[in-house]
Parts: structure tokens; C-alpha cells; sequence
């Protein structure tokens, strides 16, 4: 089967692209011809993400980044530029998810959330902005959660997310005129790494979670990734300052419990 190469000739950077759901955007964007920027801070999963993914075939390079630090970003990203010519389109993915509710979460541990999640996506459309207002052209896709919609836990992950997607609306409405469109990919569950601890508490949980989705599962990365390379295409060129909700019907209503309110079950 041939893959559309809607993405030819653009230069994509994912952040947080060493594991999960940021490795697979990374994949699909250069298996839909795009040169790839791989931002990530574990050295060890940003090597074999990079391996990988030139293997086949695919034009790519990683950048080693604190995105929480100002100086490292304003560095690689320049790097990036340099490596590349240019960015078209970025996908901030990277983010820190601690499960603790509030009073347990300690201030260092709300910071440091904070600052990768929220603050190191302000940090990368800073350092990308300029060149893609030059052009009159860029895209930036965020990736948010349903916790920043409703109260789903994981309470300094959900506050930090909710950020996200206020940021998205401020890009997209300021940047704009420019031709910049920005959007927030809003994904439920995904099965991915991060949930490990919690797989090696409960083995159950996610078909302990099904019964909440619609659908009648969770989500895997690759759900999430069709719909970010649909936004980075062409395709999405009047899609801006918008969620694009990837979550299996879990939003649109609390599906355990319609059934005991009807009395049907």
C-alpha cells in the first residue's frame, strides 16, 4: 500500500518523541514524506527513536532538550534551523504526568509539571515563531487531554494541560494574519509507556477503563497520530484555534452511567 506523502518537503519537530505517542507522530510524519526533528530529554530513547526511524529510510535528527529550559530550546531550536533550512510544523507533545491529587503533589513536583508541559510549549512556539511568520506559513499542533476538559485526575498533569489548550487559542488567534494555524489535539486514554506504573499496579486497568469509552476501548498512539498528521496536511488549512477530540466517545457522555439513569440497567 502507498502512503500519501502529504507532508513532502516539510520540516516536522516533535517534542517528547523518544517513546509513545510522540515516536509514532514522528514515524508517521516521515513516512509521509516529511524531515523529522526528534526533541527529547532521555538520551537513550531519542538514540534508538532516531535509529529506528532512519532505517527506514526517513530524513531524520535528534536534539537532546530540557524543554523547560530557555536556553537549551532557543539553542537546539536554532540548531534545528540550521539542520534544516527551516520549521514548517511543530507538534508539542512532551509533558510530565504525575498521578498524585492535589494534596499530595508536592510544589516541586507542580513546577517541574508545569514547566515541561506547559511552559516548554511556550518556550518552542517562541523559538519558532519568527521564522514561520517570515514565511507567512506554519503549523503547531498541541497535544492536550480530556482531563483539561473534565475532572478525570492526575491533578498537576490536568492544570498544566488546561494551559495548553488556552495557548493554542491565543497562537491561533494572534498569529493568524501571519498564517500560522495552531490546534490542540485532545486525546482520552492512550496506551502507551507512561501508563506504565500504573499497568504494574493494576494489569486490569485498561479494560477496567473501556466501559467508559463509547467505543469500547482506549486508545493506542497511532489514533492520536492520524489525526495530528491530518492538521499538519494541507488538508487542514482552514482547521485553527480548535480541539480535535480523539477519544472514543468519552467526552460526549459518561457511558456507565446513562443506562442507571434510564433505570435500564
Amino acid at each position: 500500500m502507498t502512503i500519501v506523502q502529504d507532508l513532502a518537503g516539510k520540516v516536522v519537530v516533535v517534542t517528547g518523541s523518544g517513546r509513545g505517542i510522540g515516536r509514532q507522530i514522528a514515524i508517521g510524519a516521515g513516512s509521509r514524506g516529511a524531515k523529522v526533528a526528534l526533541v527529547e530529554l532521555i538520551a537513550e530513547n531519542l538514540d534508538a527513536t532516531v535509529k529506528e526511524i532512519s532505517a527506514m529510510g526517513i530524513t531524520a535528527k535528534g536534539y537532546k532538550t530540557d524543554v523547560s529550559s530557555e536556553s537549551e530550546i532557543i539553542k537546539n531550536f536554532a540548531l534545528i534551523e540550521k539542520d534544516f533550512g527551516q520549521i514548517d510544523c511543530l507538534v508539542n507533545n512532551a509533558m510530565i504526568h504525575d498521578p498524585e491529587d492535589l494534596l499530595a503533589t508536592s510544589l516541586e513536583v507542580w513546577n517541574r509539571t508545569l514547566a515541561v508541559t506547559l511552559t516548554g510549549s511556550f518556550l518552542t512556539i517562541k523559538a519558532t515563531l519568527p521564522g514561520m511568520i517570515k514565511r507567512k506559513a506554519g503549523c503547531i499542533v498541541n497535544i492536550g487531554t480530556v482531563n483539561a476538559k473534565a475532572m478525570i485526575g492526575s491533578d498537576s498533569y490536568s492544570v498544566a494541560k488546561a494551559g495548553i489548550h488556552a495557548l493554542t487559542r491565543t497562537v491561533a488567534v494572534r498569529y493568524g494574519p501571519d498564517g500560522i494555524r495552531c490546534t490542540t489535539v485532545v486525546p482520552g486514554t492512550i496506551a502507551t509507556d507512561a501508563w506504565q506504573e500504573r499497568v504494574d499496579r493494576n494489569p486490569q486497568i485498561f479494560e477496567k477503563l473501556k466501559p467508559w469509552y463509547p467505543l469500547g476501548r482506549v486508545g493506542t498512539p497511532t489514533d492520536v497520530t492520524e489525526a495530528v498528521l491530518f492538521i499538519l496536511s494541507d488538508k487542514a488549512a482552514w482547521i485553527s484555534g480548535s480541539e480535535f477530540v480523539v477519544d472514543g466517545g468519552l467526552l460526549a457522555g459518561y457511558a456507565p452511567m446513562f443506562k442507571m439513569v434510564e433505570g435500564s440497567d
